[in-house]
């Protein structure tokens, strides 16, 4: 008989599943059996009850929990009489959080996730049989709270196999500062892949803390935003080698939340535009260019302490790349000017790599195929403006060669004031004309519309970020002539990032 778990668009019951799939090596929620059930219940039942998971997942399911409730703990009796009756009330919890599945017991209720029936016994001694509260269900509220609740019953009804997902849960999470991330997509398949990756990461912490006898499990040396980007890229770096791509574009929402007696929760969002660009980046074409940008991105070492004395080497926290994707597409004009054209901010701190960016010592990096990559998929500009900056550039890259020469450069890469700007092209659009004897313009007036102006009088609010992607193209054009003329490029000082941070 097929199994009739299908995906459910709940981000916890979805994770529990996906994480029940990546410890038993299964690709689809339909292809989970009663063994990979089994298997599941094995490892909850025997590591949930010890340390470091007993006391860290009450971050998930509050100290309610039946793994972490203090008097169904038997190794804290002395007494055989109140030891064996510490592990009956365990097992007994433990078979209604874990095992309902495998019993032929029958609800009158239908489960709110899965549409299965609910389960029939109790999982607390407060709410009606087969309904969760707050220890099952993260943000949940308590078993006394009526509040929202259909017809005033506390508690949600839900199928055995949800709560065992719901158990599984927090092992394909990521352990971030004093919360969980869970990864939720609109793809099946990834979002088992990223609860792969977490449970990996997890199980192997735990059987070190086990080993060692540590009670306490140790958390992702990288911020919230890095690790979920990073985590992505290794499962798109994969994908990339096994030359499978997907037909569509995944949207990825976060779920960073704590259950504990502050609960919270944040939500991050990683649009299709975005998933769609960080999939392009690695395939053959971009890979290289991109990863040299993302390593240039990541936190740096602390500085030296007062007497000179130097500190402990530590992973990085941050990847400045990956924190700022999401601030895409609202930022998209600061993410081109930072990272695709290396315009320094000096106001960073020392550990901040971003301070040291230079369009002069780094000019192997400003590429114009990654940078039109991005205006299309990122900033969905169209094929026809993508072309348009392109011949502005390779014409403006030309005329810098020939006649405009480094004062014309340095003019046209640091130029802020708008009427300086437009005085500027209309000069060099006759300039450019005579050059041509006559032959050929700078721009047509449809261009120049497309590109610069909003109508007909109105020049573009973001006309700085139009002329920096023409100035992307004309560096990548006069390379050469950089390198043979490098104070044409202005010095760090010059062209430092304006914005406030």
């Amino acid at each position: 008989m097929p199994n009739p778990i299908a995906y459910t668009g709940h981000p916890f019951i979805d994770v529990g599943f996906a994480t029940m799939c990546a410890l038993t090596c299964k690709r689809r929620f339909a292809d989970l059996t009663a063994d990979d059930f089994q298997k599941v219940v094995d490892y909850i039942e025997t590591n949930y009850v010890r340390q470091p998971l007993r006391s860290f997942l009450t971050v998930a399911f509050t100290s309610n929990a039946w793994f972490a409730q203090s008097a169904f703990n038997p190794d804290r009796f002395d007494d055989p009489n109140k030891k064996n009756e510490a592990q009956q009330k365990r097992t007994y919890w433990a078979d209604r959080h874990l095992r309902q599945w495998a019993q032929a017991a029958e609800s009158l209720e239908t489960c709110l996730f899965t549409g299965l029936p609910a389960a029939a016994l109790e999982l607390s001694g407060k709410l009606q049989p087969g309904r969760v509260g707050r220890a099952q269900m993260p943000l949940l509220q308590g078993d006394d709270s009526i509040n929202f609740f259909t017809n005033g019953d506390p508690g949600l009804p839900m199928a055995p196999e949800a709560i065992l997902a719901l158990q599984a849960m927090p092992l394909g999470c990521a352990k971030v500062g004093g919360g969980l991330l869970a990864v939720h997509c609109d793809d099946e398949a990834l979002t088992i892949e990223f609860a792969g990756q977490f449970l990996q990461r997890n199980l192997a912490d735990v059987t070190k803390a086990q080993a060692a006898g540590e009670e306490k499990l140790p958390g992702s040396p990288r911020s919230l935003k890095t690790l979920l980007i990073e985590t992505l890229n290794a499962i798109q770096t994969r994908q990339a080698q096994e030359e499978w791509r997907r037909q569509h574009r995944p949207a990825i929402t976060a779920y960073y939340f704590n259950n504990s007696q502050s609960p919270s929760l944040e939500i991050y969002y990683l649009p299709l535009q975005i998933t769609g660009f960080l999939s392009a980046v690695h395939t053959p074409t971009y890979r290289a260019l991109w990863n040299e940008l993302v390593a240039r991105s990541w936190q740096r070492p602390a500085a030296a302490g007062k007497r000179g004395k130097a500190t402990e080497p530590t992973e990085p926290r941050f990847n400045y790349l990956f924190e700022d994707l999401f601030t895409l597409p609202a930022q998209a004009a600061r993410f081109v000017r930072t990272y695709f054209l290396r315009i320094p901010d000096l106001r960073r701190p020392a550990d901040d790599p971003r301070r040291a960016y230079s369009p002069r010592r780094e000019v192997d990096l400003v590429s114009w195929t990654l940078v039109e990559l991005f205006v299309q998929e990122v900033m969905l500009m169209t094929d026809d403006r993508v072309a348009k900056l392109k011949e502005l550039g390779d014409k403006l890259a030309d005329y810098t060669r020939a006649q405009g020469g480094k004062r014309f450069f340095r003019q046209f890469f640091t130029v802020q004031r708008t009427d300086h700007f437009l005085s500027l092209l209309n000069k060099t659009n006759i300039d450019y004309t005579r050059y041509k004897g006559g032959a050929e313009t700078l721009f047509d007036l449809d261009s120049f519309l497309t590109l610069f102006m909003e109508g007909e009088e109105v020049l573009r609010s973001d006309w700085r970020l139009i002329r920096d992607l023409v100035l992307i193209r004309m560096v990548e054009q006069l390379r050469d002539w950089i390198a043979n003329n490098a104070d044409a490029v202005p010095s760090e000082e010059e062209v430092t990032i304006a914005e406030p941070a």
